[in-house]
């Protein structure tokens, strides 16, 4: 069994499973940049992605520090960090209770 949860604002996607692994693969590399190349896609892609949530949720989702002796790179706000949990917390309860569901209506006799 698979399963796909998804926040839709207005008939688009704006969160779900890609945009969440994006965040914590920049929460990981410290950059948006590198978090895009390691996940096979092009930083405008990933820029792209990440916009669109923040738009559509109305929360800044990175904070970006220019470059320097240091170099630049990205950073997770709080609210990112909140959103994933309570993402990662939403699909493990899901999980829990759809796979019931399944076994009863698909399994069980």
């Amino acid at each position: 069994m698979e399963r796909k949860f998804r926040i839709i604002k207005d008939g688009e996607r704006v969160f779900g499973e890609g945009p969440c692994m994006l965040l914590e693969k920049v929460d990981e590399c410290g950059s948006l940049n590198k978090a895009a190349q390691e996940l096979n896609m092009s930083y405008s892609k990933a820029w792209s992605i990440i916009h669109r949530a923040e738009v559509k949720l109305k929360i800044k989702l990175l904070e970006t520090k220019i470059g320097g002796e240091e170099g630049g790179g990205s950073y997770l706000t709080y609210e990112a960090k909140s959103l994933i949990k309570a993402y990662r917390d939403f699909c493990k309860e899901a999980d829990e209770v759809i796979g019931e569901l399944f076994k009863k209506y698909f399994i069980d006799e």
